[in-house]
């Protein structure tokens, strides 16, 4: 099984990725995690890609592919939970030459929500996303503020996402893959959700009835 979690920047879909990943017993990839890790590092894959990442731009195609690439061959798996990737449509051509997907869940949130969820976002040395009211991090764990985390950011990398993923969701609920997720209720709500839609995926009745979501319509409070 191979799933693909996609959202705008603060939707939850770091959290669910890696709840999917322990309840279905896959490799989580987390695009974001590696690279700021790589940054953080001072390798030189961090070096290239730091100023794409502090203003919040995506990272040139080849880059991506080439680490998404290296991560596969790195860690031989029965399958994957890809968090927030692909992120544009070259990715998805690349992904579907490497991989057969299972399902690919779109999280649907409004704006007002994803700079609302920003604003109290922390993450800790590993790069392991909390929210200091929602999801706060465990005691004696020292966390930051993320430098894209800035509401202008946040802004610019929201409006981003709805206009990259009409393509991306095209392409997958063509073929009957695209799951629409509310992601406006807290974390078990969500997950419970996500968990019942893969279900009916599996069994054929979802899937092909999914949307692309604007995100407009979601007004619930941020989880």
């Amino acid at each position: 099984m191979n799933i693909s979690v996609l959202g705008p920047p603060g939707c939850g879909k770091g959290t669910q990725a890696k709840l999917l990943a322990a309840h279905f017993g896959l490799k989580h990839f987390s695009l974001g995690e590696t690279l700021r890790s790589e940054i953080e590092g001072g390798s030189a894959l961090g070096e290239k890609t730091q100023s794409y990442v502090r203003h919040g731009k995506l990272i040139p195609e080849e880059v991506v592919v080439e680490v998404f690439e290296s991560f596969l061959t790195n860690n031989p798996s029965r399958g994957f939970v890809l968090d927030g990737y692909p992120r544009t449509l070259a990715q998805a051509k690349a992904l579907d030459k490497a991989l057969d997907l299972s399902a690919v869940a779109l999280f649907e949130v409004s704006e007002e929500d994803v700079l609302a969820r920003a604003e109290g976002r922390v993450i800790d040395a590993q790069g392991h996303s909390y929210h200091v009211t929602k999801n706060p991090p465990p005691p004696g764990v020292i966390v930051k503020t993320r430098e894209d985390d800035k509401p202008e950011i946040v802004r610019e990398r929201f409006h981003e996402f709805c206009r990259d993923i009409l393509p991306i969701a095209k392409r997958y609920r063509e073929r009957g893959l695209l799951i629409p997720v509310d992601a406006g209720g807290s974390i078990g709500t969500v997950l419970d959700q996500l968990l019942g839609k893969l279900g009916e995926t599996n069994g054929g009745r979802v899937g092909s009835q999914a949307t692309v979501p604007i995100a407009a319509a979601n007004k619930k409070a941020p989880a």
